[in-house]
């Protein structure tokens, strides 16, 4: 007898269908008081989050669980001994709620371009980003660098060259599935360009035969 700090067994997710329900076992005395938590926001019970505590059991049914629910749940417990916590991670298969999109720049030493896209879920330890160009693994190098941050995934090149030019598409997967998204890069070197003003009226839309090979990388 007396006050006891709550205690929980570890926490588990079960999916059914649509549905998802996170329930953990807590004990304690007096009995506590139950809150739930995405990340640093509280959930109250509704129709969407239905939150019951009975028989010592916490639990929490997302009625239909979608991409943007994936993050960190935590369930905490409040007596007159004090607070404890307990958390997990709610995760589905990645998607790309923003996609590559194509873009073309010169070339040059000092060019610096950023092939961008967001990813979901955040936060998800189990999850694998790769680079490729042209459908083969591209790795981090001097003048590449990659990033994925908070479901912000980027290509940067700080030299971008001709060579460069190709398809490039960024995969993200963990154990749930994966999921792509794809782009053009186009990379122009300078020295096979006629700019369109340089010609004679009459004559826009002419091409030197060294430009036409690299304006076919549009097609």
């Amino acid at each position: 007898s007396g006050t006891k700090l709550p205690t929980f067994v570890p926490f588990s997710a079960v999916t059914e269908g649509e549905s998802v329900t996170l329930e953990c076992q807590i004990s304690g005395q007096p009995a506590p008081i139950i809150m739930w938590f995405r990340e640093d926001y509280k959930i109250e019970s509704s129709i969407d989050f239905q939150i019951s505590y009975e028989n010592g059991i916490a639990r929490m049914m997302i009625r239909e669980a979608f991409a943007e629910d994936s993050g960190r749940f935590t369930c905490t417990a409040t007596n007159e001994a004090g607070t404890i916590s307990t958390s997990c991670y709610l995760v589905s298969r990645p998607q790309f709620v923003e996609k590559l999109k194509n873009i073309t720049v010169k070339q040059g030493t000092l060019v610096e371009l950023a092939v961008k896209c967001r990813l979901t879920p955040i936060g998800d330890p189990t999850m694998v980003v790769d680079w490729l160009h042209d459908g083969k693994p591209l790795a981090a190098a001097n003048r590449l660098r990659m990033v994925n941050e908070f479901g912000y995934c980027s290509l940067d090149y700080e030299a971008a060259y001709a060579r460069d030019s190709g398809v490039i598409t960024c995969r993200a997967t963990n154990k749930f599935g994966v999921d792509q998204t794809s782009a053009t890069l186009i990379v122009k070197d300078e020295k096979g360009l006629v700019e369109e003003s340089q010609l004679p009226e009459g004559r826009r839309g002419a091409y030197r035969m060294d430009e036409i090979e690299i304006l076919s990388l549009i097609f």
